[in-house]
């Protein structure tokens, strides 16, 4: 099964009781978890390791840096808009005939939820769109060439935590990067052609909320 597809999945099924939740928001027997919106602000910051799984198994790695902050708000604590930006390591490869190196990077935008089943423990889920930026640098007998694209993809992920305090937590996290990188003419100039990836990105986070 596709791995953004499971993501999105866990996603979906992460948000269903938050969705829930919200939907009786206005009744009064439901406590919110904020009547104030300015309180649903958050922040939160992600450190872990990609693996990369491409189309060609040339730029397959399984030990890349992943870095991750992202900055969002929440209705009443549960679910909301979120924007993000994403560094999803340096896949390289090496032959006897040079090297290529590949660094993607990429700005998000999507939705987020927050819920918690008991006590101070949560589940999380969010999903959204990206725009990538790849830079390929390669090296061969002849020098070294710079190559950039932008290309668009999709993400989601799911994660589960605990809150340390009623404005910090703490958790682990599981997302997915359909990541797309090259075009029609990066071929012709570093010998890379347009080719996908699904960059899975495990981590462990920390959230406040203002």
């Amino acid at each position: 099964m596709n791995k953004l597809a499971l993501s999105a999945a866990l996603a979906a099924l992460a948000l269903s009781p938050v969705l829930s939740q919200a939907a009786h928001a206005g009744d009064t027997s439901t406590p919110a978890a904020s009547t104030n919106w300015q309180d649903n602000f958050f922040v939160a910051g992600q450190l872990g390791q990609s693996q990369y799984r491409v189309d060609s198994n040339v730029l397959n790695h399984d030990h890349g840096v992943f870095q991750n902050v992202r900055f969002g708000w929440r209705w009443n604590g549960l679910v909301g808009p979120e924007i993000g930006y994403v560094y999803l390591g340096q896949p390289k490869y090496a032959d006897n005939a040079g090297q290529l190196s590949v660094k993607p990077r990429a700005a998000t935008v999507g939705v987020n939820a927050k819920y918690n089943f008991y006590q101070a423990w949560f589940v999380t889920a969010h999903a959204g769109y990206m725009r990538s930026q790849t830079k390929f640098d390669a090296i061969d007998a002849f020098g070294g060439d710079r190559y950039k694209t932008w290309n668009n993809g999709l993400y989601a992920g799911v994660g589960v935590g605990y809150d340390v305090t009623n404005n910090f937590s703490v958790g682990l996290n599981y997302d997915n990067y359909r990541l797309q990188a090259g075009n029609s003419t990066s071929f012709d100039n570093i010998g890379v052609s347009h080719s996908r990836a699904n960059v899975a990105a495990y981590s462990a986070s920390v959230e406040y909320r203002f």
